[in-house]
């Protein structure tokens, strides 16, 4: 199963969906932290860590994201999340 986390500024995190990604990658054996703050340390990245677990960093667009709705925010997600892996593949 895939584990989603967030490092998200409060102003957007509300919007930010765990539960669509769970379950739309629920076959997948991966951590996944999205990142939505309104800095550029956070960059895209992965790796695997010692036990083999894929580990991928998605950094979503934060002035975009503030004024999207939550179903829009899913929208990207989802498909950022899919462009990753298939980079990745």
């Amino acid at each position: 199963m895939a584990e989603v986390t967030f490092a998200a500024d409060e102003s957007v995190y509300n919007l930010l969906d765990r539960d669509v990604i769970m379950e739309r990658f629920r076959q997948l054996h991966a951590s996944i932290i999205f990142s939505c703050v309104q800095t550029d340390d956070w960059a895209d990245d992965s790796w695997v860590d010692m036990d083999g677990t894929p580990f991928y960093i998605i950094k979503l667009p934060y002035d975009t994201v503030k004024t999207m709705n939550k179903e829009q925010v899913r929208e990207l997600m989802l498909n950022m999340l899919e462009k990753r892996l298939q980079q990745a593949a």
